[in-house]
């Protein structure tokens, strides 16, 4: 046997090694990201196998194939009957944009001839060039609907191959990470992950019942009130909602456009017909603050909105869509994580206020900790 290391030695090579595996997501985040969707989506379908295995006493690889095989049948299920419509919107929107555009320059400059603002007038041609050569560009089919197709199908089949594997293999993954932890910390960072469990899989639930009551109510409310292109942006609010501040906000803000641009129903002029769709949004993005969000999420990231907008931007700038939609959680994450280092840094048991912080019992003891987050990953 050869010499053992020092705890130097091995707290230097752990370091590397987390440094190394830091390096290469930052360098690789094209490679990275199906892998990343993988583990999102299978961390939300791991109960539903956990549970045929229990009810149905299915082996773990028999109730893995069965969930993946329904979200196959989901995904093309659901894109046979929302991909079609979203196309034929999404070429009606393409030929349609130059109109919506000239109609809301139009409506915005006889608003503004009619409240004495004739300065407006240019600043609003300044404005519209952009948008004019967008509508240029689109029409051309510069900016064509699917870009890329080979890649994305490449992405997809990837994401789907890892999401099988991550669903079949979690318990071996959990005890694989459960080894390689030194045997006198397991007791303290068994617990930590248990809580960051928790509020991992709160924030998930929380958020994929958001993206589905505020999508389906504003689908409703906009067709309702005729606005076009009615399945695309309800779709689009849908996905911004896990966005804060600025999702719903830059939802709101389209769907406006889009509706200053369309003849206004039921004899209103455009500006009352615009501020009708405004008033929607508010209505339920106050709907959601006051009620929603308090009673499907709580408080449960606990971020100053300084730190989410920082988490958010910094997200986006690393990976894009994906980096937006992990940044808020990732933070939350780190903020109990800094909790704990924080307490061990003051000689002071950090489990209690980590509880306090989720809002659950008293802390289980270390082993119990262990065997509920070993239940998880087996689900």
């Amino acid at each position: 046997m050869g010499a053992r290391w020092s705890s130097t030695t091995k707290r230097v090579v752990i370091a590397l090694f987390a440094l190394a595996a830091l390096y290469i997501v930052y360098r690789a985040g094209d490679i990275v990201r199906p892998f990343v969707w993988a583990g999102v989506l299978a961390y939300v379908l791991l109960p539903v196998v956990a549970l045929l295995e229990r009810r149905l006493s299915l082996p773990r690889t028999a109730a893995a194939a069965v969930v993946f095989l329904g979200l196959l049948a989901v995904i093309i299920g659901g894109g046979r009957i929302l991909v079609p419509l979203a196309i034929d919107q999404v070429r009606e929107l393409q030929r349609t944009l130059p109109t919506l555009v000239a109609n809301a320059q139009n409506t915005l400059a006889e608003t503004a001839d009619q409240v004495g603002l004739e300065d407006l007038d240019a600043l609003m041609a300044n404005g519209f060039a952009g948008i004019g050569d967008l509508t240029q560009m689109v029409a051309r089919g510069a900016v064509p609907f699917i870009v890329g197709l080979g890649h994305f199908l490449l992405e997809l089949l990837v994401f789907l191959i890892a999401t099988f594997f991550l669903l079949r293999d979690a318990p071996r993954l959990f005890q694989w990470f459960r080894r390689i932890l030194p045997a006198s910390q397991r007791n303290e960072l068994i617990p930590l992950f248990a809580q960051v469990n928790t509020l991992l899989g709160r924030y998930v639930r929380g958020q994929m019942f958001l993206i589905g009551v505020m999508s389906t109510v504003t689908f409703v409310g906009l067709s309702i009130l005729q606005v076009p292109f009615a399945l695309l942006l309800a779709l689009m609010t849908g996905v911004l909602e896990v966005i804060p501040i600025v999702g719903p906000i830059t939802a709101g803000a389209i769907a406006c456009l889009v509706a200053l641009g369309h003849p206004a129903p039921w004899g209103l002029s455009q500006i009352w017909y615009v501020a009708v769709v405004a008033a929607m949004y508010t209505v339920l993005r106050h709907s959601e603050d006051y009620f929603v969000i308090p009673l499907v999420i709580g408080r449960i990231v606990r971020l100053h909105p300084a730190v989410v907008i920082f988490s958010l931007l910094t997200g986006g700038t690393l990976y894009g869509l994906l980096g937006v939609l992990i940044a808020v959680p990732v933070a939350a994450t780190l903020r109990l994580v800094l909790i704990y280092v924080g307490a061990k840094l003051r000689d002071e048991d950090p489990f209690p206020q980590l509880e306090q912080e989720l809002e659950v019992p008293h802390p289980a003891p270390p082993a119990a900790a262990a065997r509920a987050l070993g239940r998880r990953a087996q689900s």
